[in-house]
């Protein structure tokens, strides 16, 4: 019950950010024991007062043990120190790099410094962190994937067909037949750092709320196929069954991927 809880309400937050009802969703997100409500490592900053920023690359990295914060801001390299006491986020002695930008860059950067300053609560979800100023959403940022343990495994099976694909960092696996041996074989650089960059654009945690935009598997009409995320932490995250060949959109490139590298390799 918990968990169809937890998705429902991250399903919810997609379509309200910034409404009291979003607080509220996020709100009820930490009494879950699942949420690690901690401040550290890498966050990529994907919304800004309500507005889309992926483009600018704006990040932000925690410190926990020294309280040190520091990223890219749109221009700049910024640096400085916060404190939390329990969700109550404040950031202090706030500096950064003297770059020139253009206009753009420019205003995302000091639109960014303002939230630093309006902040003054942070809630904490399975795949990132929101900062609030009371009630109203300031920023949302996900938790940055650590690529290195990542496992990435799709399968796709029927009557007359198999394939299992497993690729990490160094490795794919593939097997063709039930039943049979699979090829190990290495993987090179770029097609890992590829996958990662598809991967980036995936909120992993929601993978089983995907829907498929055909479901012909149901009546023989297509292979079976799943994908499964297994993270750096040992959590494994899996799609429904979708056709082999007609992913959910939101996964569709990645899919792609995996299945063009393996085909390359076999």
């Amino acid at each position: 019950m918990k968990l169809i809880l937890i998705t429902c309400c991250i399903i919810a937050l997609r379509c309200c950010w910034g409404g009291s009802s979003n607080y509220t969703l996020m709100l009820k997100l930490q009494e879950d024991q699942n949420v690690l409500k901690e401040l550290n490592g890498n966050y990529l900053i994907k919304e800004l007062d309500g507005k889309d920023v992926s483009y600018f690359n704006l990040n932000i990295t925690f410190n926990n043990n020294t309280k040190q914060v520091f990223g890219f801001s749109g221009c700049n390299r910024f640096f400085g120190s916060f404190s939390l006491n329990n969700n109550t986020i404040a950031f202090s002695a706030l500096g950064s790099t003297k770059m020139i930008c253009n206009d753009n860059a420019n205003r995302i950067e000091e639109k960014l410094f303002k939230t630093f300053q309006k902040a003054n609560l942070v809630l904490f979800s399975q795949n990132g962190i929101s900062f609030f100023n009371d009630k109203k959403l300031l920023l949302y940022a996900t938790t940055e994937i650590a690529s290195d343990n990542i496992k990435i495994e799709y399968s796709a099976s029927s009557r007359g067909f198999h394939k299992q694909i497993v690729i990490t960092k160094d490795s794919i696996s593939i097997t063709s037949k039930r039943d049979s041996k699979s090829v190990t074989k290495q993987i090179s650089p770029e097609h890992w750092k590829q996958l990662i960059e598809f991967l980036k654009s995936v909120d992993i945690t929601a993978l089983s709320t995907f829907e498929p935009p055909s479901k012909n598997h149901q009546f023989d009409g297509a292979a079976i196929a799943r994908l499964t995320i297994i993270s750096a932490n040992g959590k494994t995250f899996k799609t429904q069954a979708f056709d082999h060949g007609n992913p959910p959109k939101e996964i569709a490139e990645l899919v792609k991927e995996v299945l063009s590298i393996s085909e390359n390799i076999e």
